[in-house]
């Protein structure tokens, strides 16, 4: 047995040197390239509350359910637009008298909901309809449809490991070498802010198209995509004289 383990240790030693000993082929040279591109922003999220305060709690409970009702109603029938319950509360409102327990005047509910739409001229007419069923507006905003966000991030990843290739060339024939590998690649993107705009900015838009057009501008978003990794460039004699 200890004749074996001899044998194994002598065979393991050797290798295990020449794991430590690995030397790199050439120069290591780091480098990074960046793609970016602005792009117009193609989808809107509209954000608005039902809320509703009464003595009798089945009283506020109806009057939410049929106004969220028939804002759903209504907007189910527009053609790509998404409709999204985000949160349903009820609480307890309370009297403090002075010098007295506190006691429950009555309850207060309110549900939130989320509209998500790539087209961008049905707006007036949606804020419309979630005004005029008694829902109020709490924002909205402006933004990359994810779908068109990552089609355009594919594209510039490609451009940007295009551009890296081109810097390696470039220190590479600044070398004098033939060649170059790369020894690792990692890839970073930058996503836009969406534009917001609060209730107060947003409603200015309800105005409908026949009488005038919105005066909220979606506006544009800016994508990039940076690259940064390693090549190795063949060792080269240089003379010195």
């Amino acid at each position: 047995m200890r004749f074996l383990f001899l044998i194994t240790m002598l065979v393991l030693l050797p290798l295990q040197a020449h794991a430590e000993g690995v030397l790199p082929q050439g120069t290591r040279i780091n480098l990074s390239a960046t793609a970016e591109t602005e792009l117009a922003n193609d989808e809107v999220v509209i954000y608005f509350q039902v809320d509703k305060e009464a003595a009798d709690a089945n009283a506020v409970r109806q009057h939410i359910n049929k106004v969220s009702a028939a804002i759903h109603k209504r907007l189910s029938m527009e053609k790509g637009v998404k409709l999204k319950t985000l949160s349903r509360n009820m609480q307890p409102v309370w009297k403090y008298p002075k010098n007295s327990p506190r006691a429950r005047t009555g309850w207060r509910m309110v549900q939130s909901e989320q509209v998500t739409s790539m087209d961008l001229d049905g707006l007036p007419k949606w804020l419309d309809a979630i005004e005029a069923e008694g829902a109020h507006l709490s924002s909205l905003q402006f933004r990359i449809n994810d779908n068109t966000s990552r089609q355009e991030q594919e594209r510039l990843r490609l451009g940007a490991i295009a551009e890296f290739r081109d810097k390696a060339k470039e220190i590479t024939r600044g070398l004098s070498a033939r060649s170059f590998r790369i020894i690792s690649l990692n890839s970073s993107s930058h996503a836009p802010q969406p534009v917001l705009y609060r209730a107060e900015m947003a409603m200015a838009a309800r105005a409908s198209v026949e009488s005038s057009p919105p005066s909220l501008s979606a506006g544009e978003g800016k994508l990039s995509i940076s690259v940064n990794g390693e090549i190795e460039v063949p060792f080269t004699d240089f003379s010195a004289q």
